[in-house]
């Protein structure tokens, strides 16, 4: 017998969400929906005629019936699980509509879900919560598989039951320490997973932080707990800021500088702040001023000793200032943040050691948009060396490498940068891969926009945009 990883979750998914909304949204009409699932239909749609299958083929293919595919390519219907994953594998769209479906999931599940950090103790519904909780675990495991899943909801609940509570809390000690580690493990998955997978997977965690969040703990409890839940926060808002959705994105931010001030920890609050400047700049609808401002914050409260978030915050504040066109202000930015990463001590605890090749990416943006040639392909040879494949810097690393010979070489650099972004899959795509093409595209001289290479640049990547 073969065994469909989602067969034992999508059915529990289904009935949750029902008990959760009250209503049976599965298969109604998206009339007032997200224009997520529209944006589900028509991908499905390009996959079908791509495979060169009409309505009926695909049907027979996925056993479901010819008009209600019609139906979810027009976006009037939201498809169940099973027919999104039988989508998916029978088309060989490697991920793609399950990343689409997820998005649009997601939303949905925003319209419904009750406020977290903001809601008031007194009207928490614990049972619901518990729902909500499951529900996001088992999107996360559509997103990832797993078998398992059900198994590993219900232990994780038992583990956590069978925590001693710290006096006057609702936690344990042991469950916020869980949760710091957890958020040390989504940051390392987040450099290489699409951002769908990784946003689900920290919405399991925030999940099970929320009720204790919304109740009364002892101060020292309420510090330890919004500190763990920031750095989550912080993640979050990243990922929504990757997939273009900038009110999820400055929702997120907002509860990120609530929980982190609340906590107490000036480092962290600086760390923090410069991660949503980094994010906000690859934003075009943002004003750098106040991205700018958010650097400058960043650089406060890291305060003069050397540390990894002093050094984040120049970091962040030389790379604004490039984007903003001051290069002499942003090169002299970049080196007082080298001469600080030069005595950084050995680091230990919530921040990771800002690393070599993080200093070079750096370079290689600021020299770039300098038009500094030589030190821009110094740093990019060494960054390309010390970033493994399968990070997702990479190839913003190989688009500052087209953006530096757009001038000398405009057709080439066209081409390679039109190769790179359609290279990166659907579910992979990010704000910031469409800021490295258009550093690409402006650096082109006035006459070489018109190239085809250039045309076709410029209409991926507002495609991948959309």
């Amino acid at each position: 017998m073969v065994f469909n990883k989602t067969q034992c979750v999508a059915p529990m998914l289904v009935r949750r969400m029902r008990r959760i909304t009250r209503a049976d949204v599965i298969g109604q009409s998206t009339a007032n929906a997200s224009t997520e699932w529209q944006e589900f239909g028509r991908t499905l749609r390009a996959w079908r005629e791509r495979r060169e299958l009409s309505l009926r083929d695909l049907a027979e293919r996925v056993r479901w019936h010819f008009s209600l595919i019609g139906k979810w390519e027009q976006g009037k219907h939201r498809p169940p699980v099973e027919a999104i994953t039988a989508l998916d594998a029978e088309l060989d769209a490697g991920g793609e509509l399950m990343a689409r479906a997820l998005r649009a999931a997601m939303v949905d599940a925003d319209q419904l879900r009750k406020s977290t950090v903001e809601v008031k103790t007194s009207s928490w519904d614990e049972g619901e919560d518990m729902e909500r909780r499951r529900l996001i675990r088992d999107a996360a495991v559509v997103a990832v598989g797993g078998a398992v899943a059900p198994a590993l909801a219900a232990l994780t609940d038992a583990w956590q039951a069978s925590e001693p509570r710290i006096a006057g809390a609702s936690v344990s000690g042991v469950m916020i320490d869980d949760w710091e580690d957890a958020a040390a493990a989504h940051a390392k998955t987040a450099r290489t997973e699409p951002p769908a997978v990784v946003l689900t997977a920290l919405a399991a965690d925030f999940a099970e932080m929320a009720p204790h969040l919304a109740r009364k703990q002892p101060d020292a409890v309420r510090r330890d707990l919004t500190h763990a839940a920031a750095r989550h926060a912080a993640l979050i808002a990243g990922k929504w800021t990757d997939m273009g959705n900038r009110r999820q994105a400055r929702r997120w931010w907002r509860t990120t500088r609530a929980l982190i001030d609340e906590s107490g920890d000036r480092l962290l609050a600086s760390w923090l702040r410069s991660r949503e400047a980094l994010h906000r700049r690859s934003d075009p609808a943002e004003d750098l001023t106040e991205v700018l401002k958010l650097s400058q914050e960043a650089r406060r409260l890291a305060g003069q000793q050397p540390t990894a978030p002093l050094v984040a915050a120049l970091t962040a504040e030389a790379k604004t200032l490039a984007a903003m066109g001051s290069h002499t202000d942003a090169v002299g930015t970049l080196r007082e943040a080298e001469k600080m990463f030069d005595r950084l001590p050995a680091l230990t605890g919530a921040f990771h050691r800002l690393g070599e090749r993080g200093l070079w990416f750096d370079r290689s943006l600021i020299y770039t948009l300098a038009g500094d040639v030589k030190n821009a392909a110094q740093s990019q040879d060494a960054a390309e060396g010390l970033y493994p494949v399968s990070d997702q810097t990479l190839p913003r690393i190989r688009l500052h490498r087209a953006a530096l010979h757009a001038r000398t070489d405009p057709e080439q650099a066209a081409q390679e940068a039109f190769k790179i972004v359609d290279d990166l899959s659907i579910e992979r795509w990010m704000t910031r891969y469409a800021m490295d093409a258009k550093l690409v595209l402006g650096a082109l001289p006035e006459q070489a926009r018109a190239l085809p290479a250039a045309r076709e640049l410029r209409a991926l990547t507002a495609s991948r945009s959309v």
